[in-house]
């Protein structure tokens, strides 16, 4: 019995404590409803008090972009031959199921003997059927910053690729990104089958306005083209 009525003065407490942080967040959105307390301010130069300066509506107004130079060709998105390490876009993004999604730098099945490429791993196991993942300036930027860069003066995206076993099919893309500074193209190069040994791909930009792209490169791979999942290979991928 003791045991019992111990349980029953705890429930009570936490209904007590529950209650109270109801009371409280509401008392902290009426506060924050009403007008804010009338604070003074008296400068330095005069001898009178008056109200302090409240931010107006216009300091939330978006700033505009920022025209940026052309970039110096070749630009790099991955590329693990070259220094200063290349960090013009983070793999910060990633879609649907994420949780499926593995990207690990790789020292075997490398081009090169010497030089790590990265390793790209799809489980296939997650319920909305794809994932995806895009290298982003700066990171984490879904067109929510004033970022990315002018790469008008590009000729073509090249990158080298290669499947664990081959038949692996991926979607490779570039900008897309919809928000406040949106790219200023969306460029995709729909359903690639990987082959089982390094192979250059090159996708032209003649047709497309790359002259703001902070999504600089992206991936995606989706359940029903990959039912059993499937590994493969990314090495220098860079604007040329």
């Amino acid at each position: 019995m003791k045991k019992s009525r111990y349980v029953g003065r705890n429930r009570i407490q936490g209904w007590s404590v529950a209650t109270l942080c109801v009371f409280w967040a509401f008392m902290v959105i009426e506060i924050h409803a009403e007008s804010p307390p009338l604070i003074q301010q008296r400068r330095q130069s005069a001898e009178a008090a008056e109200p302090v300066q409240r931010p107006s509506a216009h300091s939330s107004e978006k700033r505009p972009f920022t025209e940026k130079a052309p970039v110096v060709l070749p630009f790099h998105v991955l590329n693990n031959r070259i220094l200063p390490p290349v960090a013009n876009f983070a793999l910060s993004g990633f879609m649907g199921d994420s949780e499926d999604l593995r990207v690990a730098g790789s020292y075997s099945s490398t081009r090169t003997e010497g030089f790590p490429v990265m390793r790209v791993q799809y489980a296939a196991k997650g319920k909305n059927g794809w994932t995806g993942a895009v290298w982003q300036n700066p990171a984490n930027n879904w067109g929510t910053f004033d970022g990315g860069y002018n790469l008008s003066k590009a000729k073509t995206l090249a990158f080298w690729a290669k499947g664990e076993k081959g038949g692996e099919i991926v979607e490779f893309t570039v900008g897309g990104a919809a928000s406040n500074f949106p790219d200023s193209d969306t460029i995709s190069t729909g359903p690639v089958v990987l082959n089982e040994e390094w192979t250059e791909y090159t996708l032209p930009l003649d047709a497309y306005q790359t002259f703001y792209i902070a999504t600089g490169f992206g991936l995606v791979l989706k359940q029903d083209q990959n039912p059993y999942g499937c590994v493969f290979y990314l090495d220098e991928i860079r604007y040329e």
